[in-house]
C-alpha cells in the first residue's frame, strides 16, 4: 500500500496542473485512506417502493488502518416523493429510527457534501456495501443532481470474509451474527456504530487468521525440527555396539557381534596386528556391517601429524587395509590400520 501510495502522488503531480490547487491537495490527503460507511434505510413495503436514506454514518482510517482519524454521522429526513418507501412499521422494527426522530433531521440535500467529501477519492470499505449501501448512495446523489462520489477502491467485507474467515467459523457471516461471535454484543442498526462493529470485526478476524496461519508454520517447522532431530540422534555405542535393544534383539545383536569379532580375529591372524588395531578392525567390520559413518584419527604419508575425519568404512581391501567414503569430499578413499591412532563411532561433533 504505502508503495502504491507513493506511485500515485507522483503520477498525481505530474497532471496536476491540469487540476486547481485546492483540488488536488484535497485528493492527495485522501489517497490510500480507508473509509468504513455505513447508511440506514427505510424498509419498501409494497410493489413500487424505493429505498430512501435515513442515516449515514462513516468512520475513517489513518494510512496505518489502525486509528480513526475522522468520523461523521447524521439522521436525514427522508424523501417526501411517494415514489421513496416511508418509514414503516417494519422500518422502525430494523433500525429503531422513527418519524420523529428525523422530523427535524437535515435533508440529503443538505448534507450531501459533507457525505461527498468524506467519501471521494477514498478506499471505500463496509459490510455488504457492493450490493446495497454503494447502490443507495449514487441513488441519493442522482434523485438531487449531484455527480455521486467515486472511491479509489471498494472492500466489501462481507465476501471478502466468505473467501478467508469462512461460514464454518460465524455462520452467515452477517455483522449481527460475527458481533456475537466475537464478543462484541448485538447489531444495533444505526450506521456509525455498525461501522465502528465491521472495523472492530474485520481486526478481529485478521487477528485470529495471522494466528492460525503462524500456528500451522509453527507446527511445520516443530514437525520438521523433530525429524531432524530424530535422524541425528546419536544412538547409545559401546565398543562397537550399534544399538541397545532389549529380549531377542539384544540376543540376535549379540550373537553378530560375536560372528563379526570371530570373523575379524581369522582375517588378522599372521598379519602382526596389535590389541588396539585389532579392536579398531572390530569396530570398522560392525560400521561396515550396518552402513554407519565414524570418525577417525588418522595420519596421511604427506601430513607431519594426524588429523580428525568422518569416513563411512565399506570394505577391505587386504588384511589391514579398508576402503571408505570420506564424507567431506564424497570419494572413496583407502586407508591403513597402521596410520589410524583412534576411532569414534559417531560421538564426536565436529567443532567447525
Amino acid at each position: 500500500l504505502f508503495v502504491l501510495d507513493v506511485y500515485l502522488r507522483l503520477q498525481l503531480h505530474s497532471i496536476c496542473h491540469l487540476r486547481h490547487q485546492a483540488e488536488t491537495d484535497c485528493y492527495l490527503q485522501n489517497i490510500m485512506e480507508i473509509v468504513f460507511y455505513d447508511v440506514e434505510t427505510t424498509v419498501p413495503f409494497q410493489k413500487g417502493h424505493k429505498f430512501t436514506m435515513i442515516e449515514f454514518g462513516a468512520v475513517v482510517l489513518d494510512k496505518t488502518g489502525l486509528y480513526e482519524k475522522e468520523c461523521f454521522s447524521t439522521l436525514i429526513r427522508p424523501n417526501p416523493d411517494k415514489v421513496y418507501a416511508p418509514i414503516s412499521k417494519r422500518s422502525v422494527d430494523c433500525n429503531g429510527i422513527t418519524d420523529r426522530m428525523v422530523a427535524k433531521a437535515p435533508s440529503f440535500s443538505d448534507v450531501s457534501d459533507q457525505i461527498y467529501k468524506i467519501l471521494h477519492g477514498r478506499i471505500w470499505a463496509g459490510h455488504n456495501i457492493v450490493r446495497f449501501d454503494n447502490r443507495r448512495i449514487e441513488e441519493e446523489f442522482k434523485a438531487i443532481g449531484k455527480q455521486p462520489p467515486t472511491p479509489k477502491g471498494i472492500i466489501d467485507t462481507l465476501p471478502l470474509l466468505r473467501r478467508t474467515f469462512g461460514k464454518e467459523r460465524a455462520g452467515n457471516l452477517k455483522m449481527a451474527t460475527l458481533g456475537h461471535y466475537f464478543g462484541l454484543g448485538a447489531e444495533r442498526h444505526r450506521a456509525l456504530e455498525d461501522a465502528r462493529m465491521n472495523i472492530n470485526v474485520l481486526q478481529r478476524c485478521a487477528t485470529v487468521l495471522f494466528l492460525e496461519s503462524h500456528a500451522r508454520q509453527a507446527m511445520k517447522d516443530s514437525e520438521a525440527e523433530q525429524q531432524v532431530f530424530l535422524q541425528n540422534q546419536e544412538e547409545p555405542i559401546e565398543l562397537g555396539l550399534q544399538h541397545l535393544r532389549l529380549g531377542d534383539d539384544s540376543k540376535k545383536l549379540e550373537a553378530k557381534e560375536r560372528r563379526d569379532s570371530k570373523e575379524v580375529n581369522a582375517s588378522t591372524k599372521g598379519l602382526g596386528l596389535s590389541e588396539q588395531q585389532i579392536a579398531w578392525k572390530s569396530q570398522l567390520q560392525s560400521a561396515m556391517n550396518n552402513k554407519k559413518v565414524v570418525w577417525i584419527t588418522y595420519t596421511s604419508a604427506n601430513a607431519d601429524k594426524a588429523s580428525l575425519r568422518q569416513v563411512q568404512p565399506i570394505r577391505w581391501s587386504g588384511g589391514s587395509r579398508f576402503v571408505a567414503l570420506c564424507i567431506r569430499g564424497q570419494v572413496e578413499k583407502h586407508y591403513r590400520l597402521d596410520r589410524l591412532a583412534g576411532i569414534t563411532l559417531n560421538e564426536y561433533v565436529d567443532p567447525s
